[in-house]
């Protein structure tokens, strides 16, 4: 476990430096065209590098060695910035969907920009809709940063191509995944199998494809990209669903957040979804009152609680995470010819750590 885990952190550490050093570079390219240019990107680079798992271009770099073993080129860490740069794209956006305040310790990218002009015009209004237009623009930006650190990596051409369509296909998938989320709030026929369709157009989208593109530049076969591609898909869901579990029954401590978000929202988590299906009567007409109500108690966020339990929805959503999380390591036994077996071991660990994390 030590070794893994060491070898993980190494991988981190280089993906981290790689991601400095690209957005040092954009900086210093813009910074002809005025200071205004020069914070605006250096913001976007304080954004991105102020934290986060790295987990997405680690497993373009896990992807790669599952099929050649441990010798990466050093130009494939330059790609696989890109699955990461497009997250934070989407993490950028989603926080001025959800007027979210702060991101990782620190501002978000649209409050930053609306303080900074509230603090020279004094005008409200006028700073809310700055800081909502520079938050457009700052997630176009990384959209297409992701897209050019693809091209900066000056792989052969054919597999650049397929790595832009991998890109292209995972951007395409965020924004289908959000738009169903979206309307699932309202659809009252939508059930858990509606959320693992959404949770794998908005989540796993980016654990396949950042697998299938370190495998795509190892020159993969169908069947090894296939297999990549459906633990990718697996792995991602129970990750969300153990989101889910940990938004409503974590340790506010270990995460980092309050637990009780989810259930303040009445957001429609696998737990909600697995709740209604399984209660009666009584209890569905006592969840819809508690769901997103405004003014919750803390003694009713427990009660929420309690009913997830006496459902049974929270032993069902902990079982569907743990056969999602079996069917993508199995997954890993249809490659043709067989991936390397340390790190077929490597994916197999990392997936066990990521699902039953606690923070």
């Amino acid at each position: 476990m030590t070794d893994y885990l060491e070898s993980l952190k190494e991988e981190i550490v280089t993906v981290t430096k790689t991601l400095d050093k690209f957005f040092s570079n954009k900086v210093e390219q813009v910074t002809n065209l005025g200071p205004w240019h020069k914070q605006y990107y250096s913001n976007i680079k304080e954004y991105i590098m102020r934290g986060g798992k790295r987990l997405r271009p680690v497993l373009v770099i896990l992807g790669y060695k599952a099929i050649n073993g441990d010798t990466v080129p050093k130009n494939l860490y330059t790609a696989a910035l890109s699955v990461e740069i497009l997250h934070n794209g989407s993490l950028l956006h989603d926080d001025l969907i959800d007027h979210d305040e702060t991101r990782r310790g620190g501002k978000t990218f649209h409050a930053t920009y609306r303080d900074l002009y509230f603090d020279r015009t004094k005008n409200e209004k006028a700073s809310f809709d700055h800081g909502m237009t520079m938050a457009i623009l700052g997630g176009d930006s990384l959209i297409n940063l992701g897209a050019s650190a693809i091209t900066a990596a000056n792989l052969d051409s054919d597999i650049a191509s397929l790595c832009h369509h991998l890109y292209e296909f995972a951007f395409q998938n965020l924004v289908d995944g959000v738009l169903l989320e979206m309307n699932m709030i309202r659809d009252e026929t939508a059930t858990s199998e509606t959320y693992l369709k959404m949770v794998r157009m908005k989540t796993a989208v980016l654990f396949d494809r950042s697998l299938m593109m370190g495998a795509a530049a190892a020159r993969a076969t169908e069947f090894q990209l296939k297999a990549l591609e459906e633990f990718g898909i697996k792995v991602g869901q129970a990750f969300q669903v153990q989101d889910d579990i940990l938004g409503s029954f974590g340790d506010e401590e270990k995460l980092g957040k309050s637990v009780s978000g989810d259930i303040r929202e009445g957001k429609k988590t696998m737990l909600v979804f697995e709740a209604y299906a399984k209660a009666n009567v009584k209890q569905r007409k006592e969840l819809d009152s508690l769901l997103g109500k405004s003014d919750i108690t803390d003694t009713e966020i427990e009660r929420v609680r309690e009913l997830f339990r006496e459902t049974g929805a929270l032993e069902s959503t902990q079982r569907k995470m743990i056969e999602l999380l079996t069917t993508g390591q199995k997954a890993l036994d249809k490659a043709k010819p067989s991936l390397d077996n340390k790190y077929k071991e490597f994916l197999i660990g990392l997936s066990n750590f990521l699902v039953q994390r606690d923070f």
